[in-house]
């Protein structure tokens, strides 16, 4: 409990948590040293390597993330030089997706073709993308429940990530000199933070679908040239269906049934003229719908051979998707568009997901990082148990809650909400803490632990509110986040999912008095909701 345990200000962010152990510069591997003497290894013996390196990236609340990095990386490689001519079988005719070569040049140097076609791996930059695809893996699992319709499964990976990623502004979908953008985060960090940009959300969200074996595209509008990146669209059954990541909601069919599709919105203007509102116009139209680009979401990491040789080892308990063949899905997507797309819209890679593999090197994103994430460093002291069994230990509880709650491990002690309970803090432990630090530190000491507590709170209401339970979950979200902090940078996202919890217990007119005051960038959306909400009343 809580009160019986001591907290502990770790002196530094752990590098791992960040972006990875050693560089932390978002650059791909150099390629592996030519000279490298091969021992072959057993095959039975790989395969507990990569069970191994697999299991700690799964439970790295248990480790020092330092040395679980460490020995990740080790293992791997371990599992890369043990029968290199078996793997250049099973790699095969394995080439740079041609996709690649349409990237701008800033982002293809030589440097990451180098990268994208070596063997060996690299201790930071693909540890950290492994865990990442580890933590989309086990959410997507999660999310999509007991779901099995195409549609079923993306429309519950989409609920998860407008509900866990609070909307943010930062970064923007194509930067310019005038929004430019810090918050240029891995896809780890965005789901540590739970605060992602329209672009974020679009990331994630197409990234969960990989892992649920659909497929899934960026639309862009404009010329072909210079196309401007609209919506996240998922392939099924031939049609591409449109959800909306800066509104939060699926975009909805005809009539305001179901979820639309590319070919229903360009031929009903009235689809999207919906999502207009008196004081401001739904940027696309249909007649913008009749020449759209496909940009597909494909990591670097992703298209590296030693990832795609990775992926065809993971099943059963590490099952997790490491590769991507874009081409393919672009051409999946082509099909799914109206005639006019299909004939008129370019092909290409999203730019994305490779600018930030770029600005994640540059300091102030680095800064940021760090400074956002420091929450995940704060530590505590658990005492030993009654019963002398088990010994204190040290740990970082919001960070361990994160990851249980990312893996569906909710309850128990062990659970992600027993954690989440353990990082709230009461006044008098933090007022302890404060004490025990030089003066010159003591308000940002206070400042971090309170900070823990507040996104402990309402991280508690948002896993509640995906549980089901409306009534903890406006407890936490309103009277605990809403009232006890109201400034918190919670604010916003905790009004919109109070909101959806309201409307679960058949409080509509309070809902939507909560999602008309929404001032953040959803609130558009949160207005055509209200909206909703106001008609079935009547």
């Amino acid at each position: 409990m809580m009160s019986s345990a001591r907290i502990v200000l770790l002196g530094s962010i752990c590098v791992c948590i960040v972006g990875g152990c050693g560089r932390r510069d978002g650059a791909l591997p150099e390629p592996a040293d030519a000279a490298q003497q091969v021992v072959l290894v057993p095959e039975a013996v790989r395969e507990k390597l990569l069970d191994g390196a697999m299991s700690v990236l799964g439970r790295l609340e248990d480790y020092d993330e330092s040395a679980a990095f460490a020995q990740v990386f080790d293992r791997l490689n371990q599992w890369s030089h043990g029968n290199p001519a078996a793997d250049a079988v099973a790699v095969g005719d394995w080439r740079v997706d041609p996709l690649f070569a349409g990237l701008a040049e800033r982002l293809r140097p030589e440097a990451v073709v180098t990268g994208l076609e070596a063997s060996v791996f690299n201790a930071a930059t693909d540890v950290a993308a492994l865990r990442d695809q580890r933590w989309l893996a086990d959410i997507c699992t999660t999310a999509r429940g007991d779901a099995i319709d195409d549609l079923d499964v993306a429309t519950r990976l989409f609920d998860w990530t407008i509900r866990s990623l609070s909307i943010a502004t930062d970064p923007p979908m194509v930067p310019s000199p005038g929004a430019a953008g810090v918050r240029w985060f891995l896809p780890g960090e965005v789901l540590l933070s739970g605060r992602a940009s329209a672009a974020q959300r679009s990331w994630i969200f197409l990234q969960l679908l990989r892992h649920a074996g659909l497929d899934g595209v960026m639309l862009a509008t404009g010329p072909a040239a210079s196309p401007r990146p609209w919506v996240p669209a998922v392939l099924s059954g031939g049609e591409a269906y449109l959800f909306e990541p800066t509104y939060g909601l699926p975009i909805p069919g005809p009539g305001g049934d179901g979820v639309a599709t590319v070919r229903q919105v360009a031929a009903d203007p009235a689809i999207l003229a919906a999502l207009s509102l008196p004081e401001r116009s739904y940027p696309v139209q249909a007649a913008d719908v009749k020449n759209l680009s496909i940009l597909v979401a494909a990591d670097p990491w992703l298209l590296a051979r030693r990832m795609h040789l990775l992926d065809k080892r993971m099943a059963g308990n590490r099952a997790v998707s490491l590769s991507i063949a874009p081409e393919a899905v672009a051409q999946r997507a082509r099909e799914a568009l109206p005639k006019e797309s299909s004939e008129s819209g370019s092909v290409g890679l999203w730019e994305f997901p490779w600018e930030t593999a770029i600005r994640r090197r540059e300091p102030a994103v680095q800064t940021a990082a760090v400074e956002e994430l420091a929450v995940m460093a704060v530590a505590m002291e658990q005492p030993a148990g009654r019963d002398g069994v088990q010994r204190s230990r040290v740990v970082r509880p919001l960070f361990a809650a994160r990851v249980r709650e990312f893996r569906g491990d909710l309850s128990g002690p062990d659970g992600a909400k027993a954690a989440y309970l353990a990082a709230r803090p009461t006044t008098a432990a933090i007022n302890a803490a404060v004490s025990q630090v030089p003066a010159q530190q003591a308000d940002r000491v206070k400042r971090l632990y309170q900070q823990m507590k507040e996104d402990a709170t309402y991280w508690l209401g948002i896993l509640t509110l995906a549980e089901g339970d409306s009534e903890a979950a406006v407890d936490y979200l309103d009277r605990l986040t809403l009232q006890a902090a109201p400034d918190s940078p919670w604010t916003d996202s905790a009004r919109v999912n109070l909101a959806t919890a309201l409307a679960q217990l058949g409080r509509s007119a309070e809902a939507a008095a909560l999602l008309e005051a929404d001032t953040s960038p959803q609130r558009f959306g949160s207005q055509i909701r209200a909206a909703r909400l106001k008609a079935a009343e009547r």
